[in-house]
């Protein structure tokens, strides 16, 4: 069966005008195929129009009266395989292709000059990016005493000119191509020049999406779940820790003046936060929903819990854990119910961790914990581990890390009344409670734990 394979053919258009836009299409060889034209709205892939294709092979699209105003990325599908991804912004173009076997050469675009310039751009930064990776390696081959290496590193000084300027000549372009490319670049780890080092590299990228990407663009491209993923994982990493974090944040959400964005923002990021335990943001992304009360239409309900969780603890004292028969301990199986009052757990801190047995970041927490418990002892840090689990297998995963004797597992997995109490939205999820139970830092990762415990402790002990 005949299917249309065609990675990523990219048709451009300028801005629209005051008569419907159409696209024109003819691929004779595909008759009768039904197919999906989609556009993004976020993460969200939403279907403008379906159809199958007529006895002739042409299909004219033409975007809803919704949608009139969209600019960006869009896609049609055949719905047994294969597809176009089209840029577009609202101007009449036409793409055929004669052949059964679609591909670059034989795909051919009219009244659409745009796709010239992103080809054109496109192939001329490969062309320097591949040229770079071959001098790179005859630089790695010979010696700087040979006269290859001194010839080699004349061009790649020259090269990496050319590239720098080849990315500030599209910085100048005013098409959603342009824009676009950027975004494309980002995913792939281009940056607007060669660095020399990595923490170079990472923070053009950081900087690149708090202050200048245009988040509609980013909105419209396909790409708004990986972009907005690597942006948070590479500011959860940063030396720069959560105040430097809040602050580039902060920047990003001033620049998100219509709801639709600020929502589709909030519902990506938010998850992210929470899961790694960095609740301690949510109130800046609060104070922009305040701002913009229509955005809270874009939420989803999970998100909503999560952006009122964070109040819940937040510097106050932490509910008692519950546990009810039967559960699991470390010595075995318990037949009477415990509370564990977090007012009066005789220890100066307490590290609460909740964690699943199938949960390989867990494991990473767990490790973490095992190796400094004996310095957590002797400074009277109490450390108690509760299990997400359903079953004593997945207890029992995990027990081998258990150094410490307070380990419970209630068969209630994530549903159960202490990870509804803490607002344990993913795991691991830890918290440091003072010596009164007062919630002192939540995080997804021990070390930030094990941290914040060495810093009490110098206050306590200066």
């Amino acid at each position: 069966m005949k299917k249309l394979s065609i990675a990523c053919a990219v048709i451009l258009l300028s801005i629209s005008t005051v008569y419907a836009q159409e696209i024109h299409l003819f691929f004779p060889h595909f008759a009768g195929q039904n197919y999906d034209w989609k556009i993004f709205q976020g993460e969200k892939e939403l279907t403008a129009r379906s159809g199958k294709i007529p006895p002739d092979g042409r299909v004219t699209l033409l975007m809803p009266e919704t949608y009139q105003d969209y600019r960006g990325m869009s896609r049609w599908m055949l719905k047994k395989g294969g597809g176009l991804d089209m840029i577009y912004v609202g101007k009449t173009f036409s793409v055929e292709c004669l052949s059964e076997h679609p591909g670059p050469d034989n795909i051919i675009y009219k009244a659409n000059p745009e796709n010239d310039y992103l080809s054109a751009q496109g192939q001329k930064q490969q062309d320097i990016l591949k040229k770079l990776g071959a001098v790179n390696h005859l630089l790695q081959a010979y010696s700087q005493e040979e006269d290859l290496h001194k010839t080699a590193s004349k061009e790649q000084e020259r090269l990496r000119r050319q590239f720098e300027q080849t990315q500030k000549e599209r910085r100048k372009s005013p098409l959603y191509a342009a824009r676009f490319g950027e975004i494309v670049d980002f995913t792939r780890g281009v940056a607007d020049k060669v660095y020399e080092n990595r923490e170079d590299h990472v923070r053009y990228f950081n900087d690149f999406v708090t202050h200048t990407m245009n988040f509609m663009d980013l909105y419209t491209s396909g790409h708004w779940d990986r972009v907005l993923d690597n942006w948070v994982m590479m500011n959860i990493r940063s030396k720069d820790g959560d105040a430097g974090f809040e602050k580039k944040l902060t920047t990003a959400l001033n620049r998100m003046d219509q709801d639709k964005i600020l929502g589709a923002f909030v519902e990506t990021v938010v998850p992210l936060l929470v899961q790694k335990g960095k609740d301690e943001l949510l109130p800046v992304i609060a104070t922009q929903l305040d701002k913009h009360p229509q955005a809270m239409n874009e939420l989803s309900d999970t998100t909503r819990r999560m952006m009122s969780s964070f109040k819940i603890l937040t510097g106050r004292k932490a509910p008692n854990l519950i546990f009810k028969a039967p559960f699991l301990t470390q010595t075995g199986k318990s037949d009477r119910d415990i509370v564990l009052e977090t007012g009066n757990l005789n220890a100066d801190y307490t590290i609460l961790l909740f964690y699943k047995g199938s949960c390989a970041l867990c494991e990473d927490a767990l490790i973490v914990l095992a190796n400094r418990y004996k310095w957590l002892k002797k400074h009277n840090v109490r450390v108690i581990a509760v299990s997400g689990d359903n079953s004593e297998q997945g207890f029992e995963k995990k027990q081998r890390y258990h150094q410490w004797p307070d380990n419970y597992c209630d068969f209630t997995g994530m549903d159960g009344t202490n990870f509804r109490n803490y607002a344990v939205m993913g795991i691991p999820t830890l918290y440091l409670l003072d010596k009164k139970g007062v919630v002192l830092k939540k995080s997804a990762m021990a070390d930030e734990i094990i941290d914040r415990v060495q810093k009490e402790l110098s206050l306590l002990h200066p």
